[in-house]
């Protein structure tokens, strides 16, 4: 049965999360007139747990596929996620930061390494960081976008973080399947591995954040850093500006392109 979009979800790492002068999700929600957001993302967090948890969400609460447009931040590649050894219970007990919401609703939570800090990744001769870190992040973007696609979920995609996507026959493939009608300027930028590494050092080192000068933001992240939307110099979350300006962004994207109906 038919029903209409009034409904919002939304997932990310710390660009998406809950703020008093509305996030990006937020401000979007509003500006869609949709009901309150029902917020996931976690801070720190990678782009397994934003798949496994928006699974989770619509399959516990299944009368919500009807009703309910969804938007999500995708998080660095380079994050890798694991469940933690401490249950939802146990962490709130402990008073782990992050932990309220809808994201308590869930009984496990998430922990991430991140490769570039992490020895036992940098070490190992066998790993390619670079394939396997685009691979782990096309098939989680993937596995969202089919489910989407076999519920007619109507919903948006945008990368909060910057990513590369090398250039390799079978990532190729996977890049080719992804739905850029839904996928907001989803392709890197030609500048994206400096780029990178000014996001890793300011994720590892608090330096300041110098990007190439180009029109082209592939994320949130850029989009701020370029356009004087950040916190600091050397803190790239968007200020209150940064989250309403790329709402207004998505926004008209979600227009363009008629994404508040079911397909």
């Amino acid at each position: 049965m038919y029903m209409p979009i009034q409904n919002h979800l939304s997932n990310g790492c710390s660009f998406s999360t809950k703020k008093t002068y509305q996030s990006a999700h937020q401000r979007l929600g509003s500006l869609l007139g949709l009901n309150d957001t029902v917020m996931l993302a976690k801070g720190g967090r990678g782009n397994e747990r934003i798949a496994n948890t928006t699974l989770l969400w619509f399959y516990r609460n299944p009368d919500r596929l009807n009703d309910t447009f969804v938007s999500i931040g995708w998080s660095s590649a380079h994050r890798w996620d694991y469940v933690h050894k401490l249950d939802t219970k146990e962490m709130i007990a402990r008073g782990v930061s992050g932990i309220k919401r809808a994201v308590a609703d869930f009984s496990y939570q998430w922990g991430s390494w991140r490769s570039w800090e992490q020895e036992f990744f940098l070490q190992d001769p066998d790993l390619h960081i670079e394939h396997t870190a685009a691979v782990k992040t096309l098939t989680s973007i993937l596995t969202l976008q089919n489910f989407f696609q076999l519920h007619s979920v109507p919903y948006v995609f945008y990368w909060a973080l910057s990513n590369d996507l090398p250039n390799d026959p079978d990532i190729n493939v996977l890049k080719s399947q992804v739905d850029q009608t839904h996928f907001y300027n989803f392709n890197p930028g030609p500048a994206i591995k400096n780029n990178l590494q000014s996001m890793f050092s300011w994720f590892t080192k608090n330096t300041k954040i110098i990007l190439d000068n180009t029109d082209y933001c592939q994320s949130h992240f850029e989009y701020c850093v370029k356009n004087n939307c950040t916190k600091s110099v050397i803190d790239g979350h968007p200020n209150q500006q940064g989250h309403h300006q790329w709402a207004q962004l998505i926004y008209s994207f979600v227009q363009e392109k008629k994404l508040l109906l079911h397909d």
